[in-house]
């Protein structure tokens, strides 16, 4: 589990693990997490299509551009986080500052960590992470997002899946710079 999930959200309603051991050094997964650009899925971009994202969050700036705020970034870990009303068709998403995150209470909202976390394992094999929580600031909100999380939750695994998947087959492919 990533520091970062717990600085950012100690205190969450829903939570979700994935992981994935990739065969190569931490030095050659690190980028792939930090450079994120999943657009060479097309599980994600027909998931991403169906929830209007546009093609443009289909890589970490893209995500940030998007209202997915950038809260730490480092060459082992990242942290990005979300407020908004998800189960709304436009989400809702909030405009906020990295250093309001934490604060945030605003009812009727949710606020959403999404972390990656890169540890070596073994001097050639490295274990990506990524935690996903939620935390709703009052009932109606964790009820609204309940519902919503009863349909959206395989897709939202699938996702991060499919994301690991990416990142394990583009830093072992020789000559990789770890972006898939």
């Amino acid at each position: 589990m990533s520091m970062l999930t717990d600085k950012y959200l100690p205190e969450f309603h829903f939570s979700e693990h994935h992981e994935r051991l990739v065969s190569c050094a931490i030095e050659k997964v690190g980028p792939a997490v930090t450079g994120l650009n999943f657009s060479g899925s097309w599980i994600i971009r027909v998931l991403f299509a169906l929830r209007g994202m546009p093609a443009r969050m289909m890589t970490l700036k893209g995500l940030d551009n998007s209202r997915f705020i950038i809260l730490e970034k480092s060459p082992h870990e990242l942290a990005i986080g979300l407020i908004g009303q998800f189960w709304r068709p436009s989400g809702n998403l909030q405009k906020f500052n990295p250093d309001e995150f934490i604060s945030f209470k605003e009812n009727g909202f949710c606020k959403a960590v999404w972390t990656f976390n890169v540890l070596a394992t073994k001097p050639n094999t490295t274990l990506v992470q990524t935690d996903t929580r939620i935390y709703c600031t009052d009932a109606k909100a964790l009820k609204k997002f309940s519902r919503y999380r009863l349909f959206i939750r395989p897709f939202s695994g699938l996702v991060r899946m499919e994301i690991l998947r990416g990142i394990k087959k583009k830093a072992e492919r020789p000559g990789s710079s770890g972006y898939f």
